[in-house]
């Protein structure tokens, strides 16, 4: 099983736009302002994950930063689980989920609740994927790519 820096370095050569890191502080920092607003905390392998990488883009798939990155003049901005964490906390059927991401036609959660990454239909919020932890999350990311170099 790889490593999340080698899943990292991975997708990096497939052309992820990835960004500086944070400090895991500013993660637990955050949470603190996500559990008073009832939303989940952020679970500590997203925080190591944030740790590699703020954020990600690859392949229609965003994984969200802790907050808004602003790129290019203010033409273009990363999202934000900062910025993001009302639609959770202002919607019944996310509560005590975390939005962590988007794909095609889906949403990235961690459910607090379960214990879980989830994969949920965008429109309908039916969970399509699950998963124990964020490294298995990722496996399923690079899969596609590992089945390429067989």
């Amino acid at each position: 099983m790889l490593t999340q820096n080698q899943i990292l370095k991975c997708l990096y050569e497939h052309y992820a736009v990835v960004f500086p890191p944070i400090e895991p502080k500013e993660a637990l920092q955050a949470s603190v302002k996500l559990v008073k607003a009832g939303v989940s905390s952020i679970p500590t392998d997203y925080v190591s994950f944030l740790s590699a990488t703020n954020g990600l883009v690859w392949n229609g798939i965003t994984l969200f930063s802790l907050n808004k990155i602003e790129r290019e003049k203010g033409a273009f901005f990363h999202p934000g689980i900062m910025q993001n964490y009302v639609f959770c906390q202002n919607n019944p059927t996310m509560k005590r989920k975390l939005l962590l991401g988007w794909g095609w036609e889906t949403i990235i959660v961690y459910d607090s609740n379960l214990k879980e990454y989830q994969i949920l239909d965008r429109y309908t919020y039916a969970p399509i994927a699950g998963y124990s932890n964020f490294l298995d999350f990722l496996h399923t990311l690079v899969k596609p790519l590992l089945e390429k170099n067989v």
